[in-house]
């Protein structure tokens, strides 16, 4: 890694610079999202993992007679979901004697002597950093993919979803598609009634949910009706919700809106959505774009071993001089389930 001191004068103030000024990051909020709402599957160690859904079907009969018939055709079936994991490999090294540690303002916090098997009081602080971009990184990937200097294919969640084929719902002709809109959602106008409001989004979302009830497959108002669903957006929309409630409703907390007291003070952590029994949680990944409602469970994280993330292996080179480090994990996202029974969202249709 090469690190660039351009721009700094040699031992100016160097008591003054011994905290780094680092980025305000969310870091990695994806893990602690799939462990509230999600599945997460640790120990795969094949490169595809699949796991069972079952679904199933129930005709009531006349039960006027006697019956010795038991091919009623009331079957369950048993098909397979598939993630793909991949292996991600970060790594780099850096040398004290040869990167002007000794000259910038590294030098008062250096080892005594030139024999350097770390960096002192610095190493600590560079490699903090270094896991606070593979974080923010990794959850990146988790939600969008591969980025802009990402040499491995890896599938987000995101892309995973406008990869798939849920159709547009309407309530007449199409109850069980899974995409509610497609605008981009806002602050909902002067009046807070414009439909790309994300309060209203979200009433928009659960409404097509409540009415994709089908005698086949997931009964998606039925989890609705019992809390078994979440409502997940990016922190701008969550600002938007909070923004569009109050044009809509004031800053007057009725008995129907238990969930206000934490949106009115504008706590990024999960909160129920006004008027329902929905946790709403940001992640930091998820386009402008894109607000999504979703059965509890649906999202998948499937991984080696959860250690590996939180694991980075420092070391001296057998050179004497240089500092390595090296960051390995195996893991891969995807969904239960893409269809319109299962998630309603709002966003681009492909």
């Amino acid at each position: 890694m090469a690190n660039n001191f351009s721009g700094l004068t040699a031992f100016v103030n160097e008591q003054r610079r011994t905290d780094f000024w680092t980025e305000a990051l969310y870091n990695n909020d994806v893990m602690p999202f799939f462990d509230a709402v999600g599945t997460v599957v640790p120990n795969v160690k094949e490169n595809t993992f699949t796991f069972p859904r079952l679904s199933g079907t129930v005709s009531i009969a006349d039960g006027a007679a006697c019956s010795d018939d038991f091919d009623n055709g009331n079957d369950t079936t048993i098909t397979q979901t598939t993630i793909t994991l991949k292996k991600g490999l970060i790594q780099d090294s850096f040398c004290p004697h040869g990167e002007d540690y000794e000259t910038y303002f590294t030098a008062l916090g250096m080892p005594s002597g030139q024999h350097y098997t770390g960096l002192g009081q610095w190493e600590s602080a560079l490699v903090g950093e270094i896991m606070r971009r593979t974080g923010k990184r990794l959850g990146i990937n988790h939600w969008q993919g591969n980025q802009s200097g990402d040499s491995w294919t890896y599938t987000g969640l995101y892309e995973s979803l406008l990869a798939a084929t849920m159709g547009t719902y309407n309530a007449s002709t199409n109850p069980t598609g899974g995409i509610v809109g497609t605008t981009t959602p806002t602050a909902g106008g002067s009046a807070g009634t414009d439909a790309e409001g994300v309060y209203n989004i979200c009433t928009s979302l659960i409404q097509a949910a409540l009415n994709s009830t089908s005698v086949a497959g997931s009964d998606f108002a039925a989890d609705i009706i019992a809390g078994n669903a979440f409502i997940v957006m990016n922190p701008l929309n969550r600002e938007f919700l909070r923004q569009n409630y109050l044009k809509l409703h004031g800053q007057t907390m009725t008995p129907a809106a238990p969930g206000l007291a934490a949106l009115q003070n504008n706590a990024l952590g999960a909160f129920t959505l006004p008027g329902w029994n929905i946790p709403v949680i940001t992640q930091s990944f998820i386009p402008q774009s894109t607000i999504i409602l979703s059965r509890n469970g649906n999202p998948v994280l499937a991984f080696d071993l959860e250690s590996d993330f939180t694991r980075m292996d420092v070391w001296l080179a057998d050179d004497h001089d240089t500092i390595r480090w090296k960051y390995r994990f195996k893991c891969g996202v995807g969904w239960r389930a893409l269809d319109g029974n299962n998630i309603k969202y709002w966003g681009p249709t492909t």
